[in-house]
């Protein structure tokens, strides 16, 4: 008959303890960077998202309008307006797309940083000239 006099240990060595520490810090990191770039694209896009519709809205209003006179205007916008942090520039001038044939090009465009970088949004639109 034999006897087993070895006592079975329980539990982690040091090693199998660093080894599932490590696996755990890449992944851990992994998911922090992905959630922080997502968290950074979600502001990007809301920013865009958010130029786009207001310079949409102008050109809107000044399509409307009866007269749009040639100039050029820019200018920034203050804290209580929603559009704080923006800045806006607007140039009216007129174009000959074809000869003979005379129309007003609006452009509107904005800027706005984010953290080091400029971002800018321009859109235009062509009304009858007067």
């Amino acid at each position: 008959m034999i006897f087993a006099n070895k006592k079975q240990k329980k539990g982690f060595t040091i090693l199998e303890v660093l080894v599932a520490m490590s696996i755990l810090t890449i992944a851990l990191v992994t998911i922090y960077q992905s959630f922080a770039t997502s968290l950074f694209l979600t502001a990007s896009t809301s920013n865009l998202w958010k130029a786009m519709i207001f310079s949409q809205t102008q050109l809107l209003a000044n399509e409307r309008e009866t007269s749009n006179p040639v100039s050029f205007n820019q200018g920034s916008f203050r804290d209580p307006d929603p559009m704080d942090g923006y800045r806006w520039r607007k140039e009216v001038k007129d174009v000959m797309p074809f000869p003979g044939i005379r129309v007003r090009k609006i452009t509107y465009e904005l800027r706005w940083d984010e953290g080091d970088t400029e971002f800018s949004y321009s859109s235009d639109i062509y009304v009858e000239s007067k």
